[in-house]
């Protein structure tokens, strides 16, 4: 008997429901779209053929070579433990190569995705289910046809045998079901209805092959490249070194509307490197072609070199069309009492100057952060609004009263790297908290301990950038120390909560609520391996997130974001610092691309070229240069 005569269902704890009614041997009329669009309305009709920002003629040829930091050690990008290696990601589906998904978002668009694997896509007007269609002819690359019995299989792991930080996502969903030939339906828990953010969090998980993975440990970390179905497959590589991703000729999608004009290269492989000045200095050697540069001093002085001038290597600062985000914000360990207190973390937050940090290191290469959001709509400004009032006034007990009162802005900096007036109520405030200045250093006044902390960066620039704080905390009897340890290191740290302060970048796209979840929830906090790494637990941040699941209008989605942001802004959990609202992108011109309009995500490894007549000039070039 096929798998999907007989209703199948996966589900944590396998908790049967009510089946749609259907003739096996007919369709089940579900009026399916050929897209979803989060907010507002689609910008590409039924009949569209590509994306306007792909060639849709590029020519499939050539190679882009990437670098990434740190070390990898698995294909596996779900499970529980393991580095896995860039190109098979899970969450940024826009870095994927290898896997295809039921919907692809489109990148000149807020927050809008169309058929990829699924040809259809339905939410119920009450939205209790969502129902997929998929296309006929899809295949993995061992020639089996991608079915339904996959979309079922697929969800059993992200429900069951995945990571804690994406069962947790799936959680809101209570089984699938086989609907027919090629449709299958979610049912989503009727305590999570009304998020609209449901439909693509089923869209962008990577469908997997059921005849593959039921003889393998899906749950495990793996070197033994999957079998997938995208358009790449895993070619050579290097155990934590490097990896290539090979183009696949035959690639059953290559010219479907969402996938015309991208995934160009024959070749994309990923270098890696145990240090950031190593990786930049290859991009300058030639060692990869591309590199996002994320350091002011090394894109304002560091890549006047020859190439550059002979005109065969490139820079360009790039926007992208969603919320700029923080970029590696300070967080507190919330674990330990003493970050507990909101007087230590604002006076901690007043001893930063990022006024100082803005004008004399990164010369506008940044911009001061104000929001969680900065840069977007989604950023509060001025008092709260009614909308985000209806929000607030159920939990005014449990959100600082300057919330309702106060506009919120960075400390007040002089540009001289601290403010006087702001370390002269930083002690204040410590004070009020049980601390005093005693022979030079800050004291636990009751225990007499010395208030020290250990701050732990992600990389030696991350580290550098935090030196002048460093100093600036020392004039307020507070030392700190300061290490940027190998990235498998301090992933562990972050993890396991050795540290006192730390850092993460919060890049939120149009559709945050998955990734605040993850991040800033009470139930993450409990999670292993979550992100909550600062082991946030306030009920009102929890608030602020259930007012954005319920969101159903652009109105009521605005609130409750902009809420979020006031708790958590006046609640001094970060220190925001800087937000990057623009990517410096570096690259050997051997490439051409769509346009230079801002997009949601940066595109160059999908969607650019190989432009043969750039690429022999860079060839030419080096070639005199290394007679």
């Amino acid at each position: 008997m096929r798998g999907w005569v007989a209703i199948l269902l996966y589900l944590p704890g396998l908790c049967l429901g009510a089946s749609f009614d259907f003739d096996p041997a007919t369709e089940t009329g579900i009026p399916y779209e050929h897209g979803y669009a989060y907010v507002g309305e689609l910008k590409y009709p039924p009949d569209f053929t590509h994306f306007d920002y792909v060639n849709p003629d590029a020519p499939k040829e050539g190679v882009m070579r990437v670098g990434e930091q740190g070390i990898w050690d698995s294909f596996i990008p779900w499970a529980t433990k393991g580095r896995s290696v860039w190109g098979t990601n899970f969450n940024e589906d826009h870095l994927d190569l290898v896997h295809d998904r039921l919907l692809e978002f489109a990148r000149d668009e807020l927050a809008s995705a169309y058929g990829r694997l699924a040809e259809g896509v339905y939410v119920s007007p009450d939205e209790s289910w969502i129902a997929f269609r998929i296309r006929e002819g899809a295949y993995w690359h061992d020639g089996v046809p991608v079915t339904v019995d996959d979309l079922v299989y697929s969800f059993k792991i992200y429900t069951v045998d995945a990571a804690p930080t994406i069962t947790q996502l799936f959680q809101v969903f209570d089984r699938v079901e086989v609907i027919g030939p090629q449709e299958v339906r979610y049912w989503v828990r009727e305590v999570d209805r009304g998020d609209r953010m449901h439909p693509l969090l089923i869209g962008r998980a990577p469908v997997l092959p059921k005849h593959y993975w039921e003889t393998r440990d899906a749950s495990k970390t793996s070197i033994e490249p999957p079998l997938t179905s995208g358009a790449y497959r895993i070619g050579p590589y290097k155990l934590g070194r490097w990896v290539e991703y090979v183009r696949v000729d035959d690639y059953w999608g290559r010219d479907l509307p969402v996938n015309k004009g991208r995934f160009n290269f024959d070749v994309v492989k990923w270098d890696y490197f145990r240090d950031d000045q190593v990786r930049h200095e290859a991009v300058k050697g030639h060692l990869i072609d591309i590199r996002n540069e994320s350091v002011p001093s090394r894109w304002f002085r560091s890549y006047d070199i020859p190439a550059k001038e002979a005109g065969v290597f490139n820079t360009k600062l790039f926007q992208e069309k969603r919320p700029a985000g923080l970029w590696w914000p300070i967080f507190w360990n919330l674990r330990q009492e003493r970050f507990q207190d909101i007087r230590v973390r604002e006076a901690l937050w007043l001893a930063y100057d990022p006024s100082w940090d803005s004008e004399s290191q990164q010369r506008g290469f940044w911009s001061q952060a104000r929001s969680f959001f900065h840069g977007s709509d989604l950023a509060h400004s001025g008092l709260p609004s009614e909308a985000e009032l209806e929000i607030l006034e159920p939990i005014r007990h449990l959100v600082p009263g300057r919330v309702f009162t106060d506009v919120y802005s960075p400390p007040e900096g002089t540009g001289n790297g601290y403010t006087r007036k702001n370390l002269v109520r930083a002690v204040e405030l410590f004070r009020e908290a049980g601390y005093e200045i005693i022979d030079n250093v800050m004291t636990q006044v009751e225990t007499g301990e010395p208030f020290e902390i250990r701050l732990v960066a992600v990389s030696a620039a991350l580290g550098n950038s935090w030196i002048d704080y460093k100093q600036v905390l020392k004039k307020i009897g507070i030392q700190a120390t300061l290490i940027a340890p190998e990235v498998s290191n301090w992933l562990y740290r972050m993890r396991s909560g050795d540290f006192d302060g730390g850092a993460i970048w919060f890049l939120p796209d149009n559709t945050p609520a998955s990734l605040m979840i993850r991040q800033f929830s009470s139930a993450a906090a409990e999670q292993a391996y979550s992100y909550n790494w600062q082991h946030m637990k306030d009920p009102a941040v929890d608030a602020a997130l259930a007012a954005l699941a319920r969101a159903r209008t652009t109105e009521e989605f605005l609130a409750a974001t902009r809420v979020f942001d006031r708790i958590m802004l006046w609640n001094f959990y970060f220190i925001p610092g800087t937000s990057k609202t623009n990517h410096g992108i570096v690259w050997w011109d051997k490439y051409s691309y769509q346009t230079d309009e801002p997009l949601v995500r940066l595109a160059y490894r999908d969607t650019w070229w190989w432009d043969a007549e750039k690429a022999a000039r860079v060839e030419a070039y080096l070639g005199n240069q290394s007679e």
